[in-house]
Order: structure tokens, then sequence, then C-alpha cells
């Protein structure tokens, strides 16, 4: 295949070391053309990525840190504008495995084929970020139900009581589809063609951080559009991200001991804003699943001891549900 591809991706602060093994990766797979790194005033001299590879690799200065939306926004109209077949989106800690950009190619142009380029997007499969399905639970319980309250559901307790079990524990080797109908994805590693992206748009910048790619990819099925995730397309986390599942036992613990308030805050508060005004198709189930959710939320911040963090979390839901985004004061990037 031709290289007709755009890598698309941002980065901030210092995080240069992550960056070169992302396109040095991909500019050894012969799909990728060009990248464009958005950069969302970092610290590092960015400048050393055009001179290792010039005329394939394009920086995009920012002024400041504008947020993960704007950047993807900027990074993704510059790629539509410069004539991209297709963009390919990454996080800068991300990197593909051998083979992985082909196989997303593949699976891309097989669903294509049925679906039509500007309604399909693939997404190449990250263990961590896509705990549930690389763990074998079944697909109907790996993703939140509509309604949910920051994926809690009430018709999905049953089974996630059961799955604590001895024998409710799901298992890994029963993962062995190669595609995974998805109702969302995140920006790293999504691929589609460019009718797919002029379909949906560009990321809401208000949105700034955290679930915006939620929000952003949600567009793609809410039209009638399909998203895959890909499992034999691996992606390779450099750096993991604070709430992926390892990390702690449960949602509520990922909120209230977390070590930002800045993270805290934005995830909280546009996850609120999308389960409302995107996510819930009945508003009594929504309120439903809300109000056990923030019996449970503060029941584990009393016996945690996360009190302040519980308050913060109340406002940025708030905030959310009262539709208050942009940049809050109290937490600039």
């Amino acid at each position: 295949m031709p290289a007709t591809t755009t890598l698309v991706t941002l980065t901030y602060g210092d995080r240069l070391r992550y960056l070169q093994v992302l396109i040095e990766r991909s500019l050894a797979c012969a799909e990728i053309g060009q990248v464009i790194v958005v950069n969302n005033a970092a610290t590092a001299n960015l400048a050393s990525l055009t001179q290792r590879w010039p005329g394939q690799v394009q920086v995009i200065d920012l002024p400041s840190n504008t947020g993960s939306a704007n950047g993807y926004a900027v990074g993704i109209d510059a790629a539509l504008k410069a004539g991209a077949e297709y963009i390919w989106l990454m996080d800068d800690d991300n990197a593909p495995s051998p083979g992985a950009i082909e196989a997303l190619h593949l699976r891309l142009a097989e669903c294509s084929c049925k679906l039509g380029r500007a309604q399909v997007a693939v997404l190449g499969f990250r263990p961590t970020h896509q705990a549930d399905i690389a763990n074998g639970v079944p697909r109907r319980y790996a993703f939140p139900h509509r309604s949910s309250c920051f994926g809690f559901h009430i018709a999905q307790l049953p089974y996630k009581l059961w799955r604590r079990l001895p024998w409710g524990k799901p298992h890994a080797d029963s993962l062995h589809h190669s595609l995974v109908k998805l109702p969302f994805a995140t920006y790293g590693g999504l691929l589609g063609h460019r009718a797919m992206y002029e379909n949906i748009g560009l990321p809401r910048a208000e949105m700034i951080l955290y679930a915006d790619d939620t929000e952003y990819t949600r567009r793609i099925t809410a039209s009638g559009g399909h998203i895959f995730l890909v499992t034999d397309a691996l992606l390779e986390d450099l750096e993991h991200s604070w709430n992926i599942k390892a990390r702690t036992n449960n949602i509520y613990e990922t909120f209230l001991l977390g070590d930002s308030d800045l993270r805290a805050y934005y995830t909280a508060r546009n996850q609120a804003w999308f389960d409302k005004f995107v996510w819930a198709r009945w508003g009594w189930l929504y309120h439903l699943n809300r109000a056990v959710f923030m019996t449970l939320l503060h029941l584990v911040a009393v016996r945690r001891g996360a009190r302040r963090r519980l308050a913060l979390l109340q406002q940025a839901i708030a905030d959310g549900e009262s539709g208050r985004l942009g940049i809050n004061k109290s937490f600039p990037l």
C-alpha cells in the first residue's frame, strides 16, 4: 500500500523520548507518509524531529497548552487541508507493534467495502486501556449500557459481582474475535479515511481534556457508523495512563485517591456532561444509576478519608451537568 496515511499526534511538557519512538516506528511502515505533531507548549526541543525526518514531520506550535481536544482538532484539520487520504491518531506515548498498521488498514479496507469509507473507523488494541476485552469479559458487559452514570448501570451490577467470584472470573483465552464493535473509542490508535473525519467534524475544544475523545468518537456510531477494535493490531503504551484499571480496585478509588486534582476535575466534569447530554437514553434510568453511583462514591470517600476530593468531584459533576465546559480557572493547564 502506498504511503497515503498521515499520523497525527500531540505533545506537551518534556515527552520527546516517547515521541521519537512513536515517529520512528510509524515512519518505518510503508503506509505512513507524513507525521503532524501538535506542540501544546512542550518544553522539549521539537525542532530535532524535523531535522531528523525532513519533509516527513511537521510540527505545529501552539502558544500555550490548550488541552487534547483543541490539539487534536488542530492536527486533524491540518491533515485534512494537506490532503491526507487516511488519518491515524496516536497519543505521543503510544507506539505500533510490528504489523499493527498493516492489520488496521486491512481491516479498514474490508469494512469500508461493506459499509462505506465515511462510516467506518478501526482502533488499535491497547490491552491496558481495553482491559475488559483483554481479560475476556463478554462484550455486552465490557462497555457501559446507555443511561449509565460513570460506567455504572444497575443492570450490569449482578455480573460485576459475579466476576469477582472465583467461578465467575473471566478468562483471557476467550479473546478470539479479531474485530470487536465499540460504541466509542480513544484518540490513541484510531484510523479512518478522510471521509469519516469530514463526516464527524473536529473535537469540541471546550472539553479541554479527558473524555473529549469519547464524545468525539461517539459521533461515528451516533450517525450510523461503526468503530471496530482490531485485536491483532497491537499498540504499545510506553507510559501507562493514570486511570487504567490496573492501578486501583474500582472507579471510585480512581477518582478519590488519584494524585491530581486537575485530572479528577476535568475527567469527572466531562464524563458527567457526556453521560447526561449524550449517553442518557431514558432520563429516569440515568437518574437511578446516578443516585446509586453517587451513594457509592460517598461511601468510599468516607471509608478512605477522601472528603476533600469528594467535594471537588461533586463540583465537577455539577459543572458538567450544567454544561459549564471550557477552562476552569482553578485548574489551568
